[in-house]
């Protein structure tokens, strides 16, 4: 890739971030949306059900593919001709499809063992082959959006990413508010939604498909990708694991709360996902500039901590309206997880900035390593604290799962591909959010009368953002003054152009 597209795909990083992200809203906000809906035709019971076999299949889920994406990622800018791009596109979709097969039969093998060992009971069987079932569809519309990524083509992801809300989101209603048929109508809406989105986007990807496997390919793709599934499976856990802990200590209620917290969190995790969308295909066509990269990393981190926590504190300062939106009053039995919750995607997506040496130096097995050692912390601080202090100990110790992950790979990405990061900023800046949460948590639980309790909340979030934005280098700085004005223009542009 020559110097010039390299600058033109930098530059689209923020044009990106919005359509990426006004697509990944659409995509989540189909979840959200229907929440309220299944949060009050569902009992809490049958909520944490589903919760608990989320967490089961998740597992499974990564299984469908065993991270091909992620090499196809890695070698796809490298391609010499479009010959070479369709062989390796094609390779990952039917593998892809066979791995696809295999789960589906998997369930069908040891969906009572599943039910037996999740609920004691036999009653969830069905439930849990119809999960399984729906993973399918679900993971071949994730690949087939990931590939128009790669294409860079932002607008037809962000229409497919509407169509498929707009499907599941009627789905939801027809099969869980209108036919009553219960856990079911979720996994129904999943299959028909997901189903549809994939072959939309297989259609407009459709020149880079090609009905043969190249085993050439295969072999590159799994050199790079297989080491990782371990690391993939491990990041799972470090989710799923409080979910089924809070299963075997207390009730599946307890994990309907937890869940339902997990979900208040959806502005924090659009944002952030966002941001990787648009910047890793980015970080890969830099990867071979080494200054430049070296250059850009450490503003990037800046200005992603300094955003990811602004927008943490912004929900926060709203928290509890978020709630009772949500959920009826049952739920707020879960809010004061909401500020630790939103911690953990500093670290959980920070990974993607503060890691260019595996991918530089192709020693992508670090990553399984570090991610092991965070699920051997998590599953240590779950044994502890879970039994004992309940929703807070499943949490917390999730918080600590991630925050080694991040931490381990960021050491060893520095010994790889040393780079100056600004620590004390990201440091400061996690203290002042935490501090704040901790602050606008009390509030929130306090007699406090509401526009009291919200004032207060908002001066809190004022602090931190404010405090934010005074910390932070003057590179960074500049940087956002950039992006802003560059957006300024485009929309005046667009402004002048639409009045004429």
């Amino acid at each position: 890739m020559n110097e010039e597209s390299v600058n033109k795909r930098e530059a689209s990083v923020a044009k990106n971030v919005i359509i990426y992200g006004i697509g990944g809203v659409l995509s989540q906000a189909a979840g959200l949306i229907t929440l309220p809906l299944m949060t009050r035709c569902l009992t809490s019971l049958e909520y944490g059900s589903i919760e608990v076999i989320t967490a089961l299949t998740g597992y499974f889920n990564l299984l469908i593919g065993l991270n091909m994406m992620t090499g196809l990622y890695r070698f796809f800018f490298q391609a010499e001709d479009d010959k070479d791009r369709r062989e390796m596109v094609s390779t990952t979709f039917l593998f892809v499809g066979v791995c696809g097969a295999l789960v589906i039969l998997l369930s069908f093998l040891l969906g009572g063992q599943f039910s037996q060992r999740l609920f004691h009971d036999d009653g969830h069987i069905e439930l849990i082959r119809l999960a399984f079932t729906a993973l399918v569809p679900v993971a071949v519309y994730t690949y087939s959006l990931n590939l128009l990524r790669l294409e860079n083509k932002a607008l037809p992801y962000m229409i497919i990413a509407l169509t498929v809300s707009l499907l599941y989101m009627g789905s939801i209603v027809l099969f869980v508010a209108v036919l009553k048929v219960g856990i079911p109508g979720y996994y129904y809406s999943q299959i028909i939604s997901n189903t549809i989105g994939a072959a939309i986007a297989l259609f407009l990807s459709r020149e880079l498909l090609a009905p043969r496997f190249s085993m050439k390919w295969f072999k590159r793709l799994a050199r790079y990708s297989f080491p990782l599934v371990p690391g993939t499976l491990f990041g799972w856990s470090l989710s799923a694991n409080n979910r089924m802990f809070l299963n075997a200590s207390t009730t599946p209620v307890q994990v309907a709360y937890y869940g339902l917290a997990n979900k208040a969190t959806i502005v924090i995790t659009l944002a952030t996902q966002a941001f990787c969308n648009a910047w890793e295909p980015t970080m890969y066509s830099l990867l071979n500039q080494e200054e430049k990269i070296k250059r850009t990393l450490p503003t990037m981190l800046s200005l992603y901590t300094f955003g990811t926590l602004s927008i943490c504190t912004l929900v926060m300062t709203a928290a509890r309206e978020i709630f009772l939106f949500l959920a009826p009053p049952e739920y707020l039995a879960g809010i004061g997880l909401l500020g630790i919750m939103q911690l953990r995607w500093i670290f959980t997506m920070g990974v993607y900035v503060i890691d260019p040496g595996t991918a530089k130096s192709g020693k992508t097995w670090w990553v399984s390593v570090m991610l092991g050692l965070a699920v051997l912390v998590n599953l240590g601080a779950n044994t502890m604290l879970t039994p004992r202090f309940g929703l807070y100990g499943a949490v917390i110790s999730e918080l600590l799962g991630y925050v080694t992950a991040m931490c381990g790979r960021w050491i060893v990405s520095d010994r790889l591909f040393p780079v100056r990061w600004n620590f004390r900023y990201f440091v400061l800046m996690i203290a002042l959010y935490g501090t704040a949460a901790f602050g606008q948590t009390k509030i929130i639980l306090s007699d406090l009368p509401w526009v009291l309790s919200f004032l207060l909340r908002l001066a809190l979030a004022a602090v931190v953002i404010g405090g934010g934005y005074l910390l932070i280098d003057r590179e960074s700085k500049v940087t956002m003054k950039n992006i802003s004005g560059n957006a300024m223009t485009k929309i005046k542009v667009a402004g002048i152009k639409n009045s004429k």
